[in-house]
């Protein structure tokens, strides 16, 4: 298997800082990984791509901003969904995945030229969707559509979470997961994992609030928040029918006699009803807020996807951490030489 950390300070990051993108880097780069930058790493996947190799590959990305290199535009055609489509391996963690894409600095030169020709009106209009750091590097955020579009989940803006992520799944514990955090960008998953190309949670959390608005549309003194205590209360109600409709049904069969009941069409619509609103909430109503997830993208190497793991913003990254990481690598590497 080949190993690849993504790290390149031409290149913005969100909430991975550089200090922690480079202790994450330096740490892999001593278990044997090789750092690419943003060209090294296009070059990578287009030739993993072009040979049919991409199941050998993983990548970690110390950086939470995709590079232009291989995402330069959001929609599934690019690079890196590529990538994925043909059997790769990225493993993410730190801000929304694919929510920005990040310019190289001969863009970022570009982007300066144009702001000091521009007008006021026109340097608002270039700068809308941009955003810069103190080291005046780019980035363009495509928001909630990078991951939408690209990757096919629903991530959410959560507000002040109630609890740790104490809930680390089966399949998340099968690739090493052990620690707890506080989930802030957790993804929407529904139904049964029965479905097929659905995202597969490796760790579940309930957030106290969440955002369904994108935060650059929302006004601070207008903020839309929405409560998951009154959405939970809902559905408690409304789990109330498919148990009103049985008691209905135990009812008719009691006062109306066995063998009256079972040839009439009430208690056959009652029972048919049930099932429907049954198979229903098992396939599709079920919800789960995943502060980890796993999606595959190519049903030949069904250990090889997109690992999102720890959808925090880390102040400090430990050594626990580190160790944590390299057991997700390894235990994922080791998945994916077995089933190939």
């Amino acid at each position: 298997m080949n190993l690849y950390v993504y790290h390149d300070d031409d290149y913005m990051t969100s909430w991975l800082s550089d200090e922690i993108s480079l202790g994450i880097t330096d740490y892999l780069r001593q278990k044997g990984f090789r750092v690419v930058n943003a060209e090294q790493l296009a070059e990578m996947m287009k030739k993993s791509v072009d040979e049919g190799t991409c199941w050998k590959d993983l990548v970690v990305f110390s950086r939470d901003i995709v590079p232009e290199t291989i995402y330069h535009w959001q929609y599934p055609n690019a690079l890196i969904r590529n990538y994925l489509d043909c059997g790769g391996t990225i493993i993410w963690f730190g801000d929304i995945p694919l929510y920005y894409r990040g310019f190289c600095p001969s863009s970022c030169s570009q982007f300066k030229e144009r702001l000091n020709q521009a007008s006021q009106s026109e340097g608002e209009k270039i700068m809308k969707n941009l955003t810069r750091d103190e080291k005046d590097r780019f980035a363009v955020c495509y928001a909630m559509r990078g991951s939408f579009n690209v990757l096919g989940v629903v991530p959410l803006l959560t507000k002040h979470p109630a609890s740790k992520v104490c809930s680390i799944t089966k399949a998340g514990r099968e690739i090493g997961l052990r620690s707890s955090w506080y989930s802030e960008r957790p993804i929407l998953i529904r139904g049964s994992n029965l479905r097929k190309n659905k995202p597969i949670a490796l760790a579940a959390g309930k957030p106290q609030y969440m955002m369904p608005f994108e935060r650059s549309i929302v006004d601070e003194k207008k903020e839309r928040r929405l409560s998951l205590s009154v959405i939970d209360l809902v559905l408690k109600i409304l789990g109330l029918i498919p148990a009103l409709i049985a008691m209905a049904a135990a009812l008719y069969l009691f006062t109306a006699g066995f063998a009256t009941a079972l040839i009439s069409p009430f208690l056959w619509g009652s029972v048919l009803l049930l099932l429907v609103y049954l198979t229903y909430w098992f396939f599709w109503s079920r919800t789960t807020y995943a502060g980890a997830w796993f999606r595959n993208f190519d049903k030949k190497h069904p250990f090889s996807g997109f690992y999102r793991l720890w959808d925090f913003r880390p102040y400090r990254v430990t050594r626990k951490n580190l160790e944590e990481l390299h057991s997700v690598c390894m235990t994922v590497v080791q998945k994916l030489s077995e089933k190939n």
